[in-house]
């Protein structure tokens, strides 16, 4: 039996998040280092922190059986949506303290607008930032339009979100719009043309900065993304909330849902399923994850649905795997470990 393997996983949950990032995609227009007066998103307040998600060496892991198949996917999946989410945090908030810092263009009510303003890097794109509120909260819009552009209705909304600071505790969210990535697409960087998206992310969050307490949900509309870089094309797809919640001691879930074709692995077709992927955790760090693939719109699976469940220690090794007997009957060495080592049950992933 083959299992899936770390790094086509790895790359297909990378599409869902996400592959660029306003940071790396150079979406920079206009300088660096300075400060803004308004309250805006700090990477911290949206970066997932997953046991395990620090050690670089997961993705492999699974190749010597150390960490569970499950375990390596949530652990990746986190990483590529911090790399997303925290980089075009940063980004942004560049954009934002650099203009805030310059006269305003304009002025509509408290809002005061900065640009248009043509990209500085040589793309064919201008940039305009609406910006209301002070150090205790905010709103914001980032807008991206072609180069030359003279007003607003000649642009199309790319980020709009909020952030309210009440002492230690940050609450807030932001919306992209992927639709308007395709739209510009010197915005996806280098590889990029390898990609196309559509459909929108809205992210909220709330941290609280005296303790371990975290919670991000990225609720998807219509998000769609084809890739093309394999020898046939692939679409992955979701109207699904991740969710990260992160309590005071440190212990969490983590989940995902998205539509995909599994068909690099001989118990799978070119027809899509949907993968679901969870994870929870104790405050030391020892844990449980769960992984289904379903047919939920028709789907091809060899063996009916896929359901396969992992715990792990403290140190993050695994310490027991099951899959449903449509799967064990394939490999009879692939069940592993005894179930009296999950230190939690599966009712821990209802309690994000």
């Amino acid at each position: 039996m083959v299992m899936p393997r770390p790094s086509r996983s790895s790359l297909v949950i990378s599409l869902l998040g996400f592959g660029l990032s306003l940071a790396s995609a150079g979406c920079i227009p206009f300088g660096f280092g300075a400060t803004s007066s308004s309250a805006f998103v700090e990477a911290d307040d949206v970066r997932l922190e997953v046991p395990g998600s620090e050690d670089v060496t997961t993705r492999a892991a699974a190749n010597d059986m150390v960490r569970g198949h499950v375990q390596v996917l949530a652990l990746a999946t986190a990483n590529d949506i911090n790399a997303w989410v925290t980089s075009m945090v940063e980004g942004a908030a560049l954009v934002v303290g650099y203009l805030d810092g310059k006269p305003a263009n304009g002025r509509e009510g408290t809002t005061n607008i900065y640009g248009p303003h043509d990209d500085d890097q040589g793309r064919e794109m201008s940039w305009l930032v609406r910006l209301d509120g002070g150090l205790t909260n905010s709103n914001y819009e980032l807008w991206v339009g072609p180069r030359g552009a003279a007003a607003q209705d000649e642009m199309d909304l790319l980020m709009t979100g909020d952030l309210q600071v009440d002492g230690n505790i940050r609450t807030g969210g932001f919306m992209l719009d992927f639709d308007t990535v395709e739209k510009f697409p010197e915005m996806k960087g280098y590889g990029g043309e390898l990609f196309s998206y559509a459909g929108k992310a809205h992210v909220t969050f709330e941290r609280d900065t005296q303790s371990m307490k975290k919670h991000i949900d990225i609720d998807f509309d219509d998000y769609v993304v084809e890739y093309t870089g394999f020898l046939d094309d692939d679409t992955f797809s979701t109207d699904k909330t991740y969710v990260y919640h992160r309590q005071d001691d440190g212990a969490g879930v983590f989940h995902l849902a998205v539509m995909g074709e599994w068909d690099e692995w001989n118990w799978s077709g070119p027809e899509q399923e949907e993968m679901i992927l969870d994870m929870a955790w104790t405050a030391e760090g020892s844990g449980r994850t769960q992984g289904q693939i379903v047919e939920v719109l028709g789907g091809d699976l060899k063996h009916g649905d896929l359901d396969l469940h992992e715990c792990f220690g403290e140190d993050g090794y695994l310490t027991w795997r099951e899959i449903n007997d449509a799967y064990a009957d394939l490999d009879e060495t692939y069940n592993f470990g005894d179930p009296a080592s999950c230190v939690i049950g599966v009712e821990a992933f209802d309690e994000g």
